[in-house]
């Protein structure tokens, strides 16, 4: 693991909104690592935060694994650079990143045989049945997954396969055959477009190792002078 890999670090502040859920990421990770100061911090991390003031003036280095940063934005990939970029002597941002890649290969990823993606795209309308009142029809949407190529990002929509008629929440909506939720995005990068990105965020790229098929990316910034 990274802290494993780290045994100079003093400690290790994960950040997520789930309460619940990080006490108990932080409570197995003080048995593991009992030498090893665990400081959980709940928080919105796409919102500017503030780390415990014990850690302000620390070296710190903040890591962002999976490729969680595709599901932003652009513009809203360069809040979360510059607000991390912002925090107290931070030396490094270790961030991985989903690469552009043949149309055929991000395809198949998104909309792939066994329907594991399509069953977790229709379960937004299952949550806005359950939660907003409504009588979306699951069966009565088809999952897709688009490239656009413009945007350098794969688009999940649910598409409309016939007219029909939602209630959610009291207010009724409309949908013609072959008309789409647009759902999610998932954003590619090419090693030129991230380090253009980080350059803007006042990152400078001081490494970008990938996987032998060029997929995957974990990118290290350091603050730019």
């Amino acid at each position: 693991t990274l802290i494993e890999a780290a045994p100079h670090l003093a400690a290790y502040l994960p950040i997520d909104i789930s309460e619940e859920f990080l006490h108990s990421v932080a409570r197995d990770l003080r048995k593991r690592y009992p030498a090893l100061e665990i400081a959980p911090v709940v928080a919105d991390f796409t919102r500017p935060l503030s780390l415990p003031a014990p850690f302000h003036t620390m070296p710190k280095a903040a890591f962002f694994p999976g490729s969680t940063i595709g599901n932003f934005l652009p513009a809203e990939a360069m809040v979360l650079l510059r607000q991390v970029r912002d925090w107290q002597t931070v030396e490094h941002f270790i961030i991985g990143i989903d690469l552009v890649k043949d149309t055929e290969t991000l395809i198949a990823a998104y909309d792939d045989a066994q329907g594991i993606t399509a069953a977790f795209n229709r379960n937004i309308l299952r949550r806005i049945n359950r939660e907003l009142a409504a009588d979306f029809d699951l069966s009565g949407f088809d999952h897709e997954a688009r490239w656009n190529s413009a945007q350098s990002r794969i688009e999940m929509h649910l598409v409309s396969q016939r007219d029909q008629t939602v209630t959610i929440a009291g207010d009724q909506y409309a949908f013609q055959a072959g008309e789409s939720i647009h759902t999610e995005n998932s954003h590619k990068y090419t090693e030129k477009g991230f380090t253009s990105l980080a350059a803007q965020a006042g990152w400078e790229v001081t490494d970008f190792i990938t996987d032998p098929h060029d997929f995957f990316a974990v990118a290290i910034l350091t603050p730019a002078d």
